[in-house]
């Protein structure tokens, strides 16, 4: 596999890597909150406003082998999605991503605590948008082969399959455990919905484009008709002034 350190790869690890450094050393040894701030933690984004967590949550991570291996997948599949879609389209996707597990967890949490109050439970980490990010490449570069547990390798269309199947037995074997891997099917689920979204819309425009430039196609042909006509006609006229009758 071919990795490529993009420039929105690189900004997303590093503010990822500080932001962790930062947490661990504030929450452990300062006191700090950034949990309670930055993660996503329903009662307070439902009750406190605090909206920015749908988004902050994501750089946040509890431990190293948690923010290892997410960083390690960013690199692995981010750059080349990256550059296949330019910076600003892998961004757009990317944060789709973190918003759809994100509010996939809020909703979850809602219904179980059954309102803001009882759901204390913060969720961090960039899964959900990895997952995200799985989907694409599997549907992109569907020939490709991962390996599934950096033992057995497997084509990037069978993969993702086998994780969310993973997701979904740990969701619903799992309990109240299973709530960060409804973040993680909620973030599958809105990267396939984004990219199913952004060809109908593109198959649209270029329908849409291919029947205007038909429709001016035929405009132009109509009009050049009829300007043939009026010349041919200026032409008939003017031979017969050219060649008048005379009458004796």
């Amino acid at each position: 596999m071919l990795i490529r350190l993009t420039p929105a790869v690189k900004a997303l690890m590093v503010a990822c890597f500080a932001l962790f450094i930062i947490q661990q050393t504030a929450d452990l040894y300062l006191g700090g909150n950034f949990l309670g701030w930055l993660g996503l933690v329903p009662s307070s984004f439902g009750l406190g406003h605090r909206f920015w967590q749908i988004i902050t949550y994501a750089f946040l991570h509890a431990d190293v082998m948690h923010l290892f291996f997410n960083l390690m997948m960013l690199v692995f599949i981010g750059g080349e999605l990256e550059h296949f879609w330019g910076t600003s389209g892998f961004l757009k996707y990317y944060f789709f991503c973190v918003v759809s597990a994100g509010g996939s967890y809020l909703l979850l949490q809602l219904i179980l605590a059954k309102g803001w109050g009882g759901a204390l439970v913060p969720m961090i980490g960039a899964s959900g948008a990895i997952y995200g990010l799985l989907v694409a490449y599997g549907l992109i570069f569907s020939e490709r082969v991962l390996l599934f547990m950096m033992l057995f390798p497997m084509k990037a269309k069978h993969f993702i399959w086998v994780l969310a199947a993973i997701e979904f037995m740990s969701t619903v074997f799992s309990g109240r455990g299973g709530l960060a891997s409804i973040a993680h099917i909620g973030g599958m689920l809105g990267g396939l919905g984004y990219i199913w979204g952004r060809s109908a819309w593109v198959v649209q425009r270029r329908r849409r484009a291919a029947s205007q430039a038909a429709s001016l196609k035929e405009k132009k042909k109509k009009a050049a008709e009829h300007l043939r006509l009026i010349i041919n006609n200026d032409k008939s006229h003017s031979d017969k002034d050219e060649n008048p009758k005379i009458w004796n």
